[in-house]
C-alpha cells in the first residue's frame, strides 16, 4: 500500500513540476511591449481598451496572434500602439505599403484618420479568438496568481520532500538500534549453546 501511495505522489510531483514550469514560462515570456509571446505566437488577454481596437474580440477573451511577414494592401493586421506609457493591440486594414529596403511602413485606416505603422510594431495578421479565456491568463500573470499557482505548489512539494527525508533518517536510526539490540541476544544464545555442549 505504501508503494502505491509513493508512486501516486511521484506522479503528482511530476505533474506539479510540469505545471509550475508552464505557468512560469507564461510569466517570463513577455516581450518588450508587455505581452506574452511564444515564438511566432503572441497572447493578448483582451482588455476594455483592446476591445475598442479589435473587431473580432470582446473583453475577457484570449486572442492568439500568429506572426507573419507577407502583408499586402487590404490585409487586416494586428499591431502595437502606444497608449499612456504602455502598449495596446489594434487591428486595422492596410491602405498602403512603403518599403525602402531597410524597413517597411504600413498605412492603416483608423476611424477617420490614416495611421502609419512601422514593421517592428506589427504582430501578425492571423488570429484565433477564445471566448472568456483571457481572464485565466490575467490570473496566471498576476502577483496573486504567481503566489498561489507557482509558489504554493512548489512549497507543498518541498515540505513533502523534507518530511520524507526526515522519515527515512528516522527509520534508519530505528533499524540501527534494532540491529544493536539483536547482537547481544544472539551472543547470549550462542554462549548458552556452548555451555550445553560442554555439559
Amino acid at each position: 500500500m505504501k508503494k502505491v501511495g509513493r508512486l501516486v505522489w511521484s506522479i503528482i510531483e511530476v505533474i506539479i513540476i510540469i505545471y509550475v514550469i508552464t505557468i512560469t514560462a507564461f510569466i517570463l515570456c513577455r516581450n518588450k511591449y508587455g505581452y506574452t509571446q511564444f515564438g511566432d505566437y503572441t497572447l493578448d488577454s483582451v482588455s476594455l481598451m483592446d476591445e475598442r481596437n479589435i473587431s473580432i474580440a470582446k473583453k475577457g477573451d484570449l486572442l492568439i496572434i500568429r506572426n507573419s511577414n507577407d502583408f499586402k494592401v487590404g490585409d487586416v493586421i494586428y499591431y502595437y500602439a502606444a497608449y499612456n506609457e504602455s502598449y495596446v493591440v489594434r487591428s486595422d486594414a492596410i491602405l498602403k505599403v512603403e518599403d525602402d529596403g531597410f524597413t517597411s511602413l504600413y498605412t492603416v485606416k483608423r476611424g477617420e484618420d490614416e495611421v502609419t505603422v512601422a514593421d517592428n510594431k506589427i504582430i501578425g495578421k492571423y488570429a484565433t479568438n477564445y471566448k472568456g479565456l483571457g481572464a485565466i491568463l490575467d490570473v496566471v500573470e498576476s502577483r496573486v496568481g504567481f503566489l498561489f499557482l507557482v509558489l504554493l505548489p512548489i512549497m507543498i512539494v518541498f515540505i513533502y520532500q523534507v518530511y520524507e527525508f526526515v522519515m527515512i533518517i528516522r527509520y534508519e536510526r530505528v533499524d540501527e538500534e534494532d540491529e544493536e539490540e539483536e547482537k547481544p541476544a544472539k551472543k547470549e544464545k550462542s554462549t548458552k549453546k556452548e555451555e550445553k555442549e560442554l555439559i
